[in-house]
């Protein structure tokens, strides 16, 4: 069965030339040019994946985004012409697994689709737990937990994914790609660097002071645990 994709796009020039190509891509495609549309759309017919543009005419995308992210399951890529360091920051604090910035290459936007496809089917079916000291991660349900405080840290499907390998291999340095789980489509990508900088902020904000992310210069970053 083809994963769907549900595009909400108001240039509908922008969204019939994307419903073009995901469809002979093999995509179940539909597309809303609002908020509200999207809402209906979802609530009857369900996606995999929902490519968003932030660009909504009254509308805030960004909102959008967190709605999405915070009520349903679906994975959120942000399609949109907005390429300021901040708003890909925001995108990604909202939760969106990826930001492509218009204009694009056909062919990277489905690349991108299928990495955080297979990734996604990859996560739903990981029901193991990884353990530091009193620390546990279930990155099934994108939730860290520490037992010695009883905290309960909630994660973004891409926040698990890259604490999960640095856990699994803590005190290694790891590189940006192997984080991520895909090669960088730009050389100047630093989509891994604003997730990390969201995992240290929530382990902070959870008083989880034992997990310690370390960058390594020129390579990517490794995981210590306090007291190794």
């Amino acid at each position: 069965m083809s994963a769907s994709i549900l595009i909400v796009e108001d240039d509908m020039r922008m969204g019939s030339v994307l419903r073009r190509h995901l469809t002979r891509a093999g995509y179940a495609v539909s597309i809303a040019v609002n908020g509200s549309e999207m809402r209906r759309l979802y609530r009857n017919h369900g996606a995999d994946l929902v490519l968003l543009d932030l660009n909504l005419g009254a509308e805030d995308g960004m909102n959008l985004a967190r709605e999405l992210v915070s009520s349903t399951p679906v994975t959120v890529i942000i399609v949109t012409g907005r390429d300021d360091l901040q708003d890909r920051i925001d995108g990604l604090d909202a939760g969106a697994d990826d930001y492509i910035t218009k204009p694009f290459e056909v062919e990277e936007l489905l690349a991108r689709i299928r990495a955080v496809l297979r990734r996604h089917a990859f996560e739903a079916g990981v029901h193991d737990t990884i353990q530091l000291g009193t620390v546990t991660l279930e990155p099934s349900a994108m939730v860290l937990r520490d037992a010695s405080s009883g905290v309960c840290v909630r994660l973004t499907e891409t926040e698990s994914r890259i604490l999960a390998n640095l856990m699994r291999q803590h005190g290694r340095a790891l590189s940006r790609t192997q984080l991520l789980n895909r090669e960088p489509l730009n050389p100047e990508d630093r989509t891994v660097d604003v997730h990390i900088g969201n995992i240290r902020r929530k382990l902070r904000e959870g008083g989880i002071r034992n997990l310690v992310i370390w960058p390594v210069r020129g390579h990517g970053y490794r995981l210590r645990l306090e007291g190794d």
